[in-house]
C-alpha cells in the first residue's frame, strides 16, 4: 500500500499534495468541535491565576492533608509522654467471698477465745468488701524524662515534615501552573504561524492568478499550511494534556476548565544581576542547611536517636515514686466505719536483667550512628540539587538572552522576505524559511522562559525556601526571593 503511494505521488504530485491538505483540513475539523466547545467553556470557566492555583492545593491536596494529620498526632504525643508525671489517681473496688477450712478451729462457743479464733468476725473468710482511692506520684524515673524529650524532638520533626510537604505541593503546583502557560503560549505560536502561512498562501494564489509566479509557489504554501495545522493539533493536545495534570495536582475534576489568561509571566526577562547570586554556591548551601526541610527533620532525627541513648543508660538508674491510699475493708456490710490510710514511699534499683539493658544501649547507639549517615547523606543529596538547579538556572538564563535576541531577528527577516515576495522580489523558499526560522525563535524563547521559571522553583525548592503563601504568587515578588 505504502508502494503504491509512493507511485501516485510520482505520477500526480498536485493531486498528492491537494489530499494532503485535505486530510490536514480533516484532522483539524475532527478535533474542531471539541476545540469550539472547549473554548466556549473556557469563556464561562473562571480565571485560574497562579496564587489561585497555589491556594487551592494547599487546602485540597491529600497527601498535605495527612501530613497535618500527623504533626496534630505528635503533639497529642507530647501531652501523653508528659502525662507520666503527673499524679496518678485511682479508685479500687473489690468483692470477694471466701469459705476455707483452713481456719476451722474446734474452739468451744463459751470459751473466752472464741471471738478471738472467729475468722468470719476477723474478716480472713467470709464475704469481704474493699474499696479505696490510690494517689501515686513519680519522683524520678530517667525514662520518663527521655520519652517527654523525644516526643517534643519528634514533634518538631513533624512540625518540619509538614513545612516540607507544603513546599512541594507548592513546588508541583508552580510546575505544573507553568506547564499549562508555557503550553498554551506555544500553541499561541503554532496559531500566529497558521495565520502568516495563511497570509503567504493567499499572498501566492493572488500572483499566480495575475500570472506573477507559478503553480508551484501556491503548492508549497498549501504544504506549509498544512504542516501549520498538524503543529497546532498536536500544540492543542499537548495544552490539554498540561490542564489536566494541573488539575491532578489541585485535586479538582480532571475535566475542570479554567481561564489562564496571560500576565506578566508571559514577558518576563530576569535581571542581568540575578545571574551572580546563583554563582555563590556556598551561600546557597548555608540557606539549604538551615532552611531545607529534610536536612531540619534528619538533624531531629539525629537529636531523637540521641535520646534514645540516653533513654536505655537511663533504665540503670533508680525509680522512685511515692504514693498514698484511703479506703476501706468491711466483712458482710459496707460501711465508713473502719477507715485505712496507707502512705508509701519506693525507690526501685535494678541489677540484673539478663543483659537486656546493656543489649539496649549498644543497639541504639548503632542506630544513632546510622542515622548520623543518613544526615550526612542527605545534606550531600540536598546540596547536589542545589548546584544542579543553580547551574541549570545560569544556562537558562543565557539562553533566554540568546532567543530573545534570535527571534527580534528572525521577525525582521520573515517580514523582510514577505513584503519582497509579495512585490516579486523574492522566492516562496525564502519566505518558508523565514517563517519557519522565526517559529522556532518564538518556539525557543518561550520554551526558555518557562524553563527559566520552573528552573528556578526547583532551586528554591531546593533550598527549601519555596513560598508557601498564595498571596506572595499574584505578583512576581516570588522571584525575588534568593
Amino acid at each position: 500500500m505504502i508502494h503504491s503511494l509512493i507511485q501516485f505521488q510520482r505520477k500526480n504530485p498536485i493531486v498528492f499534495i491537494r489530499l494532503s491538505t485535505s486530510c490536514a483540513l480533516f484532522l483539524l475539523m475532527l478535533f474542531t468541535p471539541f476545540s469550539s466547545s472547549s473554548f466556549a467553556q473556557e469563556e464561562k470557566a473562571p480565571a485560574l491565576s497562579l496564587s489561585d492555583a497555589v491556594d487551592l492545593s494547599l487546602e485540597q491536596n491529600r497527601e498535605l492533608i495527612a501530613t497535618r494529620f500527623d504533626f496534630k498526632a505528635s503533639e497529642h504525643s507530647k501531652s501523653e509522654a508528659r502525662s507520666g508525671y503527673f499524679p496518678q489517681v485511682s479508685f479500687e473496688s473489690n468483692f470477694s467471698k471466701i469459705d476455707s477450712d483452713r481456719y476451722d478451729f474446734d474452739i468451744p462457743s463459751d470459751s473466752p477465745f472464741a471471738d478471738l479464733f472467729n475468722v468470719d468476725q476477723l474478716g480472713i473468710t467470709g464475704t469481704n468488701y474493699t474499696n479505696s482511692f490510690k494517689l501515686q506520684q513519680l519522683i524520678f524515673d530517667r525514662s520518663v524524662i527521655g520519652r517527654i524529650k523525644l516526643a517534643d524532638l519528634q514533634s518538631m520533626a513533624a512540625s518540619w515534615q509538614e513545612k516540607g510537604q507544603e513546599q512541594t505541593v507548592v513546588f508541583e503546583t508552580v510546575s505544573a501552573y507553568l506547564d499549562v502557560m508555557r503550553a498554551q503560549e506555544l500553541m499561541n505560536v503554532q496559531k500566529q504561524r497558521l495565520a502568516l502561512a495563511d497570509k503567504q498562501l493567499n499572498t501566492a494564489k493572488t500572483n499566480f492568478e495575475v500570472g506573477l509566479r507559478i503553480r508551484t509557489d501556491v503548492l508549497r504554501a498549501e504544504l506549509t499550511r498544512s504542516s501549520a495545522l498538524r503543529d497546532l493539533v498536536s500544540a492543542e493536545i499537548a495544552f490539554r494534556n498540561a490542564k489536566v495534570k494541573l488539575n491532578e495536582i489541585l485535586g479538582v475534576p480532571i475535566d475542570q476548565e479554567y481561564q489562564f489568561l496571560e500576565g506578566s509571566l508571559a514577558s518576563y526577562n530576569p535581571p542581568a544581576e540575578s545571574m551572580e547570586t546563583f554563582q555563590h554556591y556556598d551561600n546557597l548551601f548555608l540557606l539549604a542547611e538551615t532552611s531545607h526541610p529534610s536536612i531540619r527533620v534528619a538533624s531531629f532525627l539525629v537529636d531523637q536517636y540521641e535520646e534514645s541513648v540516653k533513654i536505655a543508660r537511663g533504665e540503670f538508674a533508680p525509680r522512685a515514686s511515692i504514693g498514698a491510699s484511703w479506703g476501706f475493708n468491711e466483712n458482710d456490710r459496707i460501711s465508713f466505719e473502719d477507715e485505712e490510710w496507707a502512705v508509701q514511699l519506693g525507690v526501685q534499683v535494678p541489677i540484673f536483667e539478663g543483659g537486656r539493658k546493656i543489649a539496649k544501649v549498644r543497639r541504639t547507639k548503632a542506630e544513632l550512628e546510622a542515622q548520623k549517615n543518613r544526615y550526612d547523606d542527605t545534606v550531600r543529596i540536598i546540596k547536589t540539587l542545589v548546584e544542579q538547579s543553580a547551574l541549570a538556572l545560569q544556562e537558562e538564563q543565557r539562553n533566554l538572552e540568546i532567543a530573545i535576541q534570535a527571534e527580534i531577528v528572525a521577525t525582521e527577516n520573515h517580514e523582510r522576505f514577505l513584503n519582497l515576495y509579495e512585490e516579486g522580489l523574492a522566492d516562496s523558499l525564502d519566505v518558508t524559511q523565514a517563517l519557519t526560522e522565526l517559529v522556532e525563535a518564538q518556539t525557543d524563547v518561550v520554551t526558555t522562559r518557562y524553563g527559566y521559571l520552573i528552573v528556578y522553583s526547583q532551586l528554591l525548592n531546593a533550598v527549601g525556601m519555596t513560598p508557601i503563601e498564595g498571596e506572595t504568587y499574584s505578583n512576581l515578588d516570588w522571584l525575588s526571593t534568593l
